[in-house]
């Protein structure tokens, strides 16, 4: 059964709660605090996000997406396979909005990253955070053209992939040690 939410499920789920900017932000700001903060539990995230948000009152749907949001982020982040979905909207809602919730996916990983404890941070790194800073900014024309759609769609790739390897890096796989034979105990064809 598939259990992942659509971009309108969760900005539904999240509407009453104004101090939110978006369902794109509030995601953003998870990668960014999991990419900062790698022991952080999804109960620290939730905390952190209420109390960052200074809600009261909240509903069992807003936690019920919020947990949903947590796992499909990290098991995307955690994937070989690199299947972490940004979410934003659907390609064919309008350029602008896409746009505008791509630079609130970005403002909220740099204010996850932020609320977390980092320590120097490689070049590549420290570049991509700055790319991310630019993007945080862009404005999209209302009347786009094709060339318009595919920046945006490369700009997304760009933003997803770049998410991927600041995770990865902040966060490495510990190794696993390749076993070596005993030299007393030598390998013999039966």
């Amino acid at each position: 059964m598939n259990t992942k939410l659509s971009f309108n499920e969760y900005a539904d789920a999240f509407a009453p709660y104004s101090q939110l900017e978006s369902a794109s932000f509030v995601q953003g700001m998870l990668v960014g605090q999991l990419s900062s903060t790698p022991s952080m539990t999804e109960a620290q995230w939730i905390k952190r996000l209420v109390d960052e948000g200074g809600m009261g009152a909240i509903k069992e749907s807003f936690l019920v997406a919020l947990h949903q949001l947590y796992m499909d982020t990290l098991a995307g982040l955690n994937s070989a396979e690199c299947d972490f979905e940004m979410l934003l909207p659907a390609d064919d809602d309008p350029l602008a909005q896409r746009g505008r919730h791509l630079a609130e996916w970005c403002e909220g990983f740099l204010y996850g990253m932020g609320l977390g404890s980092l320590g120097e941070l490689s070049r590549e790194v420290s570049e991509l955070l700055n790319d991310f800073g630019e993007i945080s900014l862009l404005e999209v024309p209302e009347e786009p053209d094709d060339k318009a759609d595919d920046n945006l769609t490369e700009l997304v790739e760009f933003v997803r992939m770049g998410a991927i390897m600041v995770y990865d890096e902040l966060n490495p796989v510990p190794q696993q040690p390749i076993p070596i034979p005993d030299e007393d105990k030598k390998p013999t064809l039966h």
